[in-house]
């Protein structure tokens, strides 16, 4: 066996051994960054479940509501309001508020407190109109009964302001 000299080595294993630690080094650095990443998706998601779940009891709460409000209550008020076809009408009982604008006013607040939400879930209903009941008897000594319209929309907050969930739905009632 011969032993290499001092001044005849070139240093090669140094240098191949600096570029395989350069490329664990990227290695490394990518898969923390992509670690990162999947974890603020993984947080994003969450909070936008949340939202939705918020939005979703609102529209329950709202149904709740829909039992006990009578017709004439759709003035406006405590986010009660009326789908009126003129875009032209300006009345208090026409002028929903706009579901695009965080900060609209005119919202009815869910009456249970929500945990784990920035802001508690909304909600107004618009009295959209009411139809002849088709399944309803023709009896002359009966009042035709009527079937009401109304649209539900809600908004639900996650963990943070940013993410806002809106849902609309239509609900159906048989008017006294």
């Amino acid at each position: 066996m011969t032993v290499a000299r001092r001044d005849q080595q070139s240093g090669a294993v140094l240098i191949v051994a600096l570029v395989f630690m350069l490329i664990l080094a990227i290695i490394g650095g990518a898969s923390m960054q992509n670690a990162t990443l999947q974890e603020r998706m993984a947080g994003n998601s969450k909070d936008l479940n949340i939202a939705f779940q918020a939005a979703e009891i609102a529209i329950r709460g709202a149904e709740e509501v829909m039992k006990t409000v009578k017709v004439g209550d759709f003035t406006g008020d405590n986010g009660l309001y009326l789908s009126c076809p003129d875009p032209d009408d300006n009345s208090k009982a026409c002028s929903e508020p706009s579901w695009q604008d965080r900060e609209s006013t005119g919202w009815r607040v869910v009456a249970e407190e929500v945990a784990m939400v920035s802001r508690q879930p909304e909600f107004f209903i618009e009295q959209m109109s009411a139809f002849d009941d088709p399944d309803a008897p023709l009896d002359a000594d009966k009042t035709v009964s009527l079937q009401g319209y109304y649209r539900v929309t809600s908004r639900g907050f996650g963990l943070n302001d940013r993410s806002v969930i809106v849902l609309t739905t239509t609900y159906r009632r048989k008017e006294e």
